[in-house]
């Protein structure tokens, strides 16, 4: 399986923005993964944008030592 990155023109359509700055800082808003380059430019796997909610943990359930 191969990665596949959102082309520069897909992450501008994304964040709205076409500086790095402002990707960057959109991105990191919107809580979107992504990493930077060595150019400074973000890059974003098409994974990151479609598979939302894939990575998030499941929440602890609480239960009581307390022997009722």
């Amino acid at each position: 399986m191969s990665i596949q990155f959102l082309s520069h023109e897909e992450v501008c359509e994304l964040t709205g923005a076409r500086t790095k700055a402002g990707q960057i800082q959109n991105l990191k808003k919107n809580g979107v993964r992504h990493t930077i380059k060595v150019n400074g430019w973000p890059s974003v796997t098409a994974m990151a944008v479609t598979a939302v909610g894939i990575f998030e943990a499941e929440k602890p359930v609480w239960t009581p030592r307390k022997a009722g």
